[in-house]
């Protein structure tokens, strides 16, 4: 790939992401001529969030082809290239109280096109009604839940699965423990945060959003992987001995 030209040409840039595209793949030395010429197009003066803004419209013109899941993984690896991409800022929260409900609904209100969500139950209703909006307006949403959790007092599975939100459950005898979203393969939420009133209330609990794609990726592989090998919920929950 040759070096980008002083002049830092968006549109030559632009190009320069598609060709790295059409095999889904970034190898090492296609990774460093892209950040050096991202970088010249940043000092430059270039629009870096237009560009990157770009880099996602170019990525989902290949959306629904079989290469669909290298594609996502291009992207991910892509955008980190641009300058700016390498400043992550976590964000940390603590309860009892309402900091960490009031982060998940953020974060789940910023998903523009897929939710996952993997938590060991879900039983606060703002959290539910978040989750329901996100659906309403076109977001992807799936959600891994634990099977013994499903029949609590205040599990709002159900109203979930029955308002077309895919469910699957663990059904074994264990637990499926965890607490984490991600949204749109490109952030993820984590900690030992239960998504219950009691969490909010009474509990001492921790909430973790970060945007770094080192974090992201293991999680959006983890969802993945879990869905796979989960039963698909249809409205009773199941046990596999």
């Amino acid at each position: 790939m040759p070096a980008f030209p002083t002049a830092a040409d968006p549109f030559l840039l632009l190009s320069r992401f598609r060709q790295a595209l059409t095999d889904a793949s970034l190898s090492a030395a296609e990774a460093e001529h892209l950040r050096r010429e991202a970088a010249v197009f940043a000092d430059a003066g270039g629009d870096v969030a237009q560009l990157r803004r770009q880099v996602f419209a170019l990525a989902k013109e290949f959306v629904g082809t079989p290469l669909d899941k290298a594609v996502i993984s291009w992207l991910a690896g892509a955008t980190a290239l641009l300058p700016g991409a390498e400043a992550h800022h976590p964000q940390v929260y603590f309860s009892p109280g309402d900091e960490c409900v009031a982060a998940i609904r953020r974060f789940i209100g910023q998903a523009a096109h897929r939710l996952d969500v993997c938590v060991f139950t879900v039983a606060d209703d703002r959290l539910t009604a978040a989750l329901l909006a996100a659906h309403r307006h076109g977001v992807q949403v799936r959600l891994l839940t634990d099977n013994d959790k499903l029949l609590d007092r205040g599990s709002d599975v159900q109203e979930l699965y029955r308002a077309g939100i895919p469910v699957r459950t663990d059904c074994t005898a264990n637990h499926m423990h965890h607490k984490f979203a991600v949204a749109d393969h490109r952030a993820v939420l984590t900690g030992s945060y239960n998504w219950t009133r009691s969490a909010s209330l009474y509990n001492l609990e921790n909430l973790l959003i970060t945007d770094d794609p080192a974090v992201v990726q293991p999680y959006d592989r983890e969802f993945e992987r879990l869905w796979g090998e989960m039963g698909v919920f249809e409205g009773q929950p199941t046990l596999r001995k």
